[in-house]
């Protein structure tokens, strides 16, 4: 008897963890589908590149994209803001600043995939971890793979108040420098608001800087791979 339902316990087990990996991959799958058919729905489509407008770019590293901006452009001087004393060791700003957003642990904890632990990634995508900005300066903005728009000056303040609006700020307004090594001696690690999850990715991040500027782009973008798709504008247009 004991026998019998130890078996019958095993099977329900069974049929459990079959269920529940059924289910996993139906989540899965219905993830992808609609990262494809949201990824293909463009927003602000009639979005047209602005002649001698300011530049922006996308760059991605095959995984994650982000955002690189002039260090100085008229009022807005990144450097004001991001000081090089809070990077590893940069003496003079340079010409191009970077900006991403993703899970704190993660951005601080995985320089490289090989570093990636599975309750790191667990953590990030429900949610339960922190936000945090990766600012780092740079010489070129042609460097991984990268796209350029070209935004007209209220495109660019538009952008500008997204990308502030992402950091966590003390009681002053200042911005709060996370004190961890950067992946190399030119950038720094700063405390953000939202938290990470499986809707709201480093790359949706982007997206949505992208879409409050104006600029045509998914309508949702977990990869990086739509970001980069719908940035293939026509020939820029006089404004």
């Amino acid at each position: 008897m004991n026998t019998d339902a130890a078996a019958a316990g095993a099977r329900t087990a069974l049929r459990v963890l079959g269920l529940a990996l059924a289910g996993l991959i139906v989540l899965a799958a219905t993830y992808l589908v609609l990262a494809l058919i949201l990824g293909a729905i463009p927003q602000n489509r009639g979005f047209v590149a602005t002649t001698d407008g300011i530049p922006v770019y996308v760059r991605t590293n095959g995984v994650h994209a982000e955002l690189i901006v002039p260090t100085r452009h008229g009022s807005v001087d990144w450097s004001a803001e991001f000081p090089v004393h809070h990077t590893g060791g940069l003496q003079a700003p340079l010409d191009w600043i970077a900006f991403g957003w993703g899970d704190r642990d993660f951005l601080l904890n995985t320089p490289t995939w090989a570093d990636l632990r599975p309750l790191t990634a667990l953590v990030a995508i429900s949610g339960l971890g922190h936000g945090a900005m990766h600012v780092e300066y740079i010489e070129s903005p042609n460097a991984y793979k990268v796209r350029r728009v070209q935004m007209s000056e209220a495109e660019y303040q538009r952008l500008v108040s997204f990308v502030r609006g992402s950091f966590a700020r003390d009681a002053g307004g200042a911005v709060q420098v996370i004190a961890a090594p950067g992946y190399l001696h030119t950038d720094a690690f700063y405390e953000a608001g939202a938290s990470y999850t499986f809707w709201h990715t480093c790359n949706e991040w982007t997206r949505r800087a992208l879409a409050h500027a104006g600029v045509r782009t998914a309508v949702w973008a977990p990869f990086d791979t739509a970001i980069f798709y719908h940035l293939q504008p026509p020939q820029p247009a006089k404004r």
